[in-house]
């Protein structure tokens, strides 16, 4: 059983493995003996603990949170954390890519997961899903940034491990800007490339260095210029140590966006 904090969508348990949906009497539905167990943490099945996978990691958090806790109540944080995290959950439900993709809430980070194959498609349906959901996350104040990842990752009902998670977790926490780009372990490895929601851009911000890869082609779809307001907005609020990352995004935003 996973924690309060978890969301649960779908775990598509591989082609290598049977159904495991637990039958009355602790048996499995393939009328195996094997029992559920309790491991001191949760229920689970004997013997379906990891789940080996490939596919698509996305790592996605909140930058802000210590200022927030300034400014506003505790409940009108949780409130719009909450609304971020549905409109994330409801792309991934509704247009799914894969059965198997799995969604969890960790604290003010958003992973999912997308069992696949890497290739341009793949690419393209992922940053299309992420695209509605990050905007109307800047309207919440919600500011994200985040990283598009592809590799060797293992499901289980407490942890998500492995190489693309690692790759996802490391450069998501060094991104400098508010925004979603393809990791640059995985921009080596793909190409041709071309969206409406995707960018090629040349200068990615990391803390400390820059690399290209593809972007989240968010400021084309800001029409009316509601978010690169809100930014410059949040900009003034910012501290100094701050200011960087929103330099960096109305960098982004004013090459290769619509001008507000």
């Amino acid at each position: 059983m996973l924690s309060d904090n978890t969301i649960k969508v779908e775990i598509d348990h591989g082609p290598t493995s049977r159904n495991s949906d637990v039958m009355m009497g602790g048996q499995l539905s393939d009328h195996s003996n094997t029992p559920i167990v309790d491991d001191g943490i949760g229920i689970s099945a004997r013997g379906y603990e990891v789940y080996p996978k490939s596919g698509i990691v996305i790592f996605l958090d909140v930058l802000g949170i210590k200022r927030m806790w300034q400014e506003l109540q505790p409940i009108e944080i949780v409130n719009n954390w909450k609304k971020v995290i549905r409109s994330f959950m409801h792309v991934v439900q509704e247009r799914p890519i894969n059965a198997g993709y799995f969604f969890r809430v960790l604290s003010d980070t958003i992973i999912i997961t997308i069992p696949s194959e890497l290739n341009p498609s793949i690419i393209n349906r992922t940053f299309d899903l992420l695209l509605e959901p990050f905007i109307e996350s800047i309207k919440t104040r919600m500011l994200l940034r985040g990283v598009v990842s592809h590799g060797r990752y293992y499901l289980s009902q407490q942890l998500i491990i492995g190489p693309a998670v690692d790759d996802a977790a490391s450069h998501h926490a060094k991104l400098d800007w508010i925004g979603i780009a393809i990791s640059p372990n995985v921009s080596t490895r793909v190409n041709n490339i071309v969206n409406n929601s995707v960018i090629y851009y040349h200068d990615i911000p990391l803390k400390n260095l820059h690399y290209p890869g593809v972007a989240l082609n968010w400021p084309n779809f800001d029409s009316n210029g509601q978010c690169y307001r809100i930014l410059q907005e949040e900009k003034i609020k910012a501290d100094a140590s701050s200011k960087v990352k929103y330099d960096n995004t109305l960098k982004f935003y004013n090459e290769v966006g619509v001008q507000p």
